[in-house]
């Protein structure tokens, strides 16, 4: 039984919303500051990944780089999936991605659209769009267009954690610098 629910309030998630930060390298990046930002491969490579997307290796080496594992939050763009009606709960008001602002333990957030929607992740996978833990100590970015990429802004630690979670998929990166969307 998860405990993913809409959050409280959107509050945990205006931490994001900086006038500094495009809306489109806030959805590709995360919002700017933290000491390190990776990108890291969708799918293939590394050892320990096998069919386990590398997003679900990500988010459970990032548990170990938070002190609030018990309270994350995921944003899931309220447009992802038109089968179902949207979930109410908070929205976040970023430019041209409105998202859902989830919450439950940062363990539970690498299904939080399945959970959000369908209660239940059985047969579908969808990658939160962005992910926090509750002390903010780094957030998951995974643009809804994305095929190739996401991106993890953390600590100097938290990046060497993926990269020997997911070896030969995790490369380093300017904030907002350009990269690939699409495989073709």
């Amino acid at each position: 039984m998860t405990e993913l629910r809409p959050a409280a309030n959107a509050d945990p998630a205006q931490w994001l919303l900086r006038p500094d930060a495009d809306w489109w390298d806030l959805v590709r990046y995360g919002p700017p500051g933290f000491d390190v930002y990776v990108r890291i491969a969708l799918v293939g490579g590394g050892d320990r990944g096998g069919d386990e997307p590398a997003l679900r290796i990500a988010l459970a080496t990032l548990v170990s780089h938070t002190t609030t594992p018990a309270i994350g939050y995921a944003a899931i763009w309220e447009g992802w999936t038109s089968r179902e009606p949207t979930p109410r709960a908070p929205r976040v008001a970023i430019p041209n991605r409105a998202m859902l602002l989830f919450s439950g333990r940062v363990d539970e957030l690498r299904d939080a659209p399945a959970l959000a929607w369908f209660g239940s992740a059985d047969g579908v996978y969808e990658e939160p769009h962005l992910a926090w833990p509750e002390d903010q100590a780094w957030c998951l970015a995974c643009e809804v267009d994305e095929e190739i990429e996401f991106t993890v802004g953390c600590s100097e630690d938290a990046a060497q954690g993926l990269c020997i979670a997911l070896p030969g998929t995790v490369r380093r990166v300017r904030y907002g610098a350009p990269a690939p969307t699409y495989r073709d």
